[in-house]
């Protein structure tokens, strides 16, 4: 057997049994701490025993049989050999003294049978050990009966005339429990105290040689072991085993890491010790480094002395250093080692122990989190308010771990409501769906007057969200009827909390019924003398949601310089929080709207930064959808198309409510700018509430679809979406251009419908509502004119629309600009510039990602129709591809004939002209009307109806979006 440094001991060990086999016995306590290699000295001393010819007697004493009477002196004697007569008269002795073990006196003296027959039992032992050495040899000596000690204190009485040796192994404390057994054995003159200490580095060194593979003895190693272990040879070599689980063998720079081995053995630890011990252990693993002796003396309910000495055997064990674990695998496998129900009552004790002196919340709501209950008033309360401070340090997950075991806890009604309302507070920053679930009961609660301002207010703004408007002015009622009845409950100053969702309503919701609009158009119902006060003004003008309310009424006035400033002064004195990101959201969206995109742009990405830090994910939804929109307008399509994705990522679509329009009406947009329709088309058939088409972002939902059914070949359909934006912005009086320019859009589909002169008027009345001379609406609407016009009056519109296009940032709209320009020069013959604006155009548009045709290496000046082939004819596809009934509809096309005159030639329907066109759109990869006569244009002939749809219909029929 290996014995590492314990060499000095068994010498001893040995020593005194030469001494025994002259006739000198006597006892050796071997004591040390747990797992010090108590037992595996015991035994190679046994080895010594047997081959100097002594008898060796050896047993195991356990807790479980503590309390069996003469439970290690009946395993001594099973070993002893006893010849038929001695074992029958040792087996009635046993039975004597065991069946007068129950009338013990109230003293602890042991009754007089017990002192009568102890002696004739111990006197077998003793002629034993007349014919040769006798070696008792108990183990776990701190486990043994009462009895089986009187015995062995009888024995070694008479050492000094025998020749038995008795050993006994056993924790450094095992004498300071039995005080009179102390006083007897430490007395006599042949008892000695073999002390095991733990292992130098020497011997970490020397295991490691033992059990470890060639080259592991390096001095990081050693040091490594040595700390982790503390010197326990039972730890150490679990951690030498652990290092070669992990690849050690392979890896021999690996770096030191405990594992299953070293749990187990750390548990070994804890079992072997006693159970104030153990209860240390766990206590101390529990609470922390942070808590006081005092704290600790508490949790246990023991004395101090007692958790001294219990801190101190740990110590001992190398488990611990200076009273706290030597390393964080030693503190958790001390935590496995405890079972849940046990660790659930550790933490609830904890928890209340900190509680009364005064710990702070945070140190005792990780106690009740992991207890899992809060049955008493104040662990609640704690939970609650713990909840409340993370959710403003941005920990979201805590706060809703915090409230979540509060409400499974409660039974208290008010409080319950509490609960369920911060419950929602904290879910809506993850997942407004997931705390949906709430808000029928939140409402009931606010109706009856039992929900408080703060949570009523917010109650209001989900309601909304959801698109339950008529819900959310109920609940605004109702609580305006409870401040007016009761005053004092809410307190002076309240009063503009309900008059900012009142206020901020009329423009979030511009849909809504007239009845509705009414209720909100000035005062609340109930109005007191504190409403109109100079302080009430005061706190209603700093009151971010009134701020927002007043940006979008300057900017339904003209976005003007005016929105721009009041925009970035919310953005620049507003702190994102709940109650403020849909006022940063206005003022983002002001700005894009007044074609400060650099602002806009800056903004955003700052407080998209902020948000992402801040662990918000539907903070960084909204705001990654106002991104997509910004990306949008500067013509950085692939960044737009991502942002959206992103947006829609971060939360499903159906945690969106009534804002999930706006992040698919830029993801429809994009994909359909970009000429992925099919992609377009996937996102339409995301569910939107009906709720969604009463808001702003629902108009730009329409004219996303309305594109998408241009580009589609369903001209009537995207009218449809485009004249429905121009009746509702026109009934909200929210006639906005800059927000959805639905004249020029409807141009363009008057254009694809070959009404030129519908066209015309729109974009006039579009161009006469632009009152600024440099905002995008105007020279969107320049461009959209110059389309209906000869070619010979384009350029001067178009070039101030490019000025205006360039200088606002809005590269998507000037690459269509500039593509119109070059076609309108080519027509005019000025060959050079086409080319040089063509290539420009193309140049924006790969930048941009949109997919634009190639225009003609160069110009064949002898060619009678040189306007006729715009496209190279590289680019075209062999007609076979279509079917006879979509290669007709396409001539057709391409000759210059409406959809109504197509239908009309062929005899068929409109909507059967757009699907065939549809199909030979996706067939021939084009996306407009005037690609295909690049696909057909040998088959249009070089008649003049020919020319005139290869010219004068090139700029009606393209798809126009932007």
């Amino acid at each position: 057997m290996n014995l590492v440094e314990r060499g000095e001991e068994l010498s001893i060990m040995e020593h005194m049994l030469d001494s025994c086999a002259s006739g000198h016995g006597g006892v050796i306590l071997v004591s040390g701490a747990v797992a010090s290699g108590k037992t595996a000295l015991l035994r190679a001393f046994e080895a010594r025993v047997h081959a100097s010819g002594a008898l060796h007697l050896q047993a195991t004493a356990s807790d479980a049989e503590s309390d069996l009477p003469l439970g290690v002196m009946g395993q001594l004697l099973l070993g002893a050999d006893l010849p038929a007569a001695d074992a029958r008269r040792a087996a009635r002795l046993v039975e004597l003294i065991a069946g007068s073990a129950q009338s013990r006196r109230a003293a602890g003296e042991l009754p007089a049978v017990a002192m009568n027959e102890i002696p004739e039992l111990c006197g077998i032992l003793l002629e034993k050990a007349r014919e040769r050495p006798l070696v008792l040899s108990i183990d776990d000596a701190r486990h043994a009966d009462e009895h089986s000690l009187e015995c062995l204190l009888f024995l070694a009485r008479r050492l000094a005339v025998s020749r038995i040796l008795v050993v006994l192994g056993e924790n450094s404390g095992f004498l300071a429990g039995h005080a009179r057994l102390r006083v007897d054995l430490l007395r006599l003159p042949g008892c000695r105290n073999i002390r095991l200490g733990p292992l130098r580095r020497s011997g970490v060194a020397e295991m490691i040689s033992l059990f470890g593979e060639p080259g592991w003895r390096t001095r990081k190693l050693v040091s490594e072991i040595h700390h982790i272990g503390g010197g326990s040879p039972l730890l150490t070599r679990a951690l030498i085993e652990d290092h070669r689980a992990a690849g050690a063998g392979t890896t021999p720079s690996a770096g030191l890491v405990p594992g299953e081995s070293f749990v187990r053995a750390v548990a070994t630890c804890l079992y072997r010790s006693d159970l104030a011990t153990r209860r240390t252990a766990w206590a101390l693993a529990v609470a922390g480094a942070d808590m006081s002796l005092a704290e600790l003396v508490e949790v246990l309910g023991t004395s101090r002395e007692s958790l001294l000495r219990s801190l101190r055997a740990l110590n001992e064990a190398g488990l611990l250093d200076a009273g706290w674990f030597r390393h964080d695998a030693g503190r958790a496998a001390v935590l496995r080692s405890l079972e849940p129900a046990d660790r659930a009552r550790v933490e609830a004790r904890c928890a209340q122990v900190l509680h009364e002196h005064g710990a702070a919340s945070a140190v005792v709501v990780r106690h009740l989190i992991a207890a899992e209950t809060a049955d008493a008033p104040w662990a609640r309360r704690t939970l609650i308010e713990a909840a409340e401070r993370a959710l403003a340090d941005d920990e979201i997950d805590l706060a809703l771990t915090c409230l979540r075991i509060a409400r499974d806890s409660g039974t208290d009604p008010d409080q319950a409501l509490e609960i369920r309302a911060a419950l929602t507070r904290a879910g809506w920053r993850v997942n407004p769906a997931g705390v949906a679930q709430h808000l029928p009961e939140l409402t009931a609660a606010a109706l009856d007057g039992r929900l408080g301002t703060r949570d009523a207010d917010e109650l209001v703004g989900h309601l909304l969200w959801f698109g339950r408007a008529e819900r959310a002015l109920d609940v605004l009622r109702a609580v305006e009827r409870q401040s007016t009845a009761s005053p004092g409950r809410s307190g002076p100053g309240v009063r503009y909390r309900h008059d900012c969702p009142r206020r901020w309503m009329t423009y979030a919701y511009p849909g809504l019924p007239a009845s509705a609009g009414a209720c909100l158009g000035g005062t609340p119902e109930h109005t007191t003398a504190e409403d109109t006060s100079p302080q009430h003004a005061a706190a209603l003008a700093r009151s971010p949601h009134q701020r927002a309310a007043t940006l979008v009424k300057a900017l339904l006035d003209g976005p003007g310089d005016d929105v721009v400033v009041r925009a970035e002064q919310i953005l620049q004195s507003t702190r994102l929080d709940d109650g403020t990101l849909t006022p940063l959201l206005v003022a983002l969206n002001s700005l894009l709207l007044a074609d400060r995109l650099d602002a806009a742009g800056f903004w955003c990405e700052t407080l998209l930064k902020e948000a992402v830090e801040r662990r918000a994910p539907m903070w960084q939804a909204l705001l990654a959808a106002a991104k997509a929109r910004i990306e949008l307008r500067t013509g950085a399509l692939v960044a737009a198309r991502e942002s959206a994705r992103s947006a829609l990522a971060l939360v499903p679509a159906d945690g969106w409510g009534v804002a999930v329009v706006s992040p698919v009406a830029t993801a429809v947009f994009t994909r359909t700018v970009m000429g992925r329709l099919d992609e377009a088309a996937a996102h339409l058939s995301i569910p939107v509430p009906d709720a969604a088409f009463q808001t702003a972002d629902g108009l730009l939902y329409l004219r996303a679809r309305g594109h998408y059914y241009l580009a589609a070949g369903r001209p009537y359909a995207a009218l449809d979406d485009f004249l429905t934006c121009g009746d509702l912005m026109r009934r909200w009086d929210f006639d906005l251009p800059a927000l959805v320019p639905w004249r020029t859009d409807a141009a363009e589909a008057h254009l694809s419908l070959g009404d030129r002169d519908r066209a015309r008027a729109l974009a006039e009345e579009q161009l006469a509502l632009s009152d600024r001379k440099n905002d995008c609406a105007r020279a969107v609407s320049l461009r959209m004119l110059a389309t209906t016009l000869n070619a010979a009056h384009r350029p001067p519109l178009l070039g101030e629309a490019i000025d205006i296009l360039r200088d606002r940032g809005h590269r998507l709209e000037l690459v269509r600009a500039t593509d119109e320009l070059a076609r309108a020069q080519r027509e005019l013959g000025k060959v050079g510039q086409a080319r040089a604006l063509a290539r420009k155009a193309q140049r924006l548009a790969g930048e941009c990602g949109v997919p634009v045709p190639s225009m003609p290496a160069a110009a064949d000046a002898g060619s009678p129709h040189p306007a006729e082939q715009p496209w190279s004819s590289g680019n075209r596809r062999h007609p076979e591809e279509l079917s006879n009934a979509e290669l007709r509809v396409a001539t057709l096309a391409v000759r210059g004939h409406t959809n109504r005159q197509i239908a009309d030639k062929l005899c068929i329907t409109i909507s059967t002209v757009e699907q065939h066109l549809t199909r030979a759109y996706r067939k021939l990869a084009v996306q407009r009307r005037a690609d295909l006569a690049a696909k057909l244009n040998p088959l249009a002939g070089p008649g003049e109806e020919g020319r005139e749809g290869a010219a004068s219909h090139d700029a009606c029929d393209r798809l126009h979006v932007g």
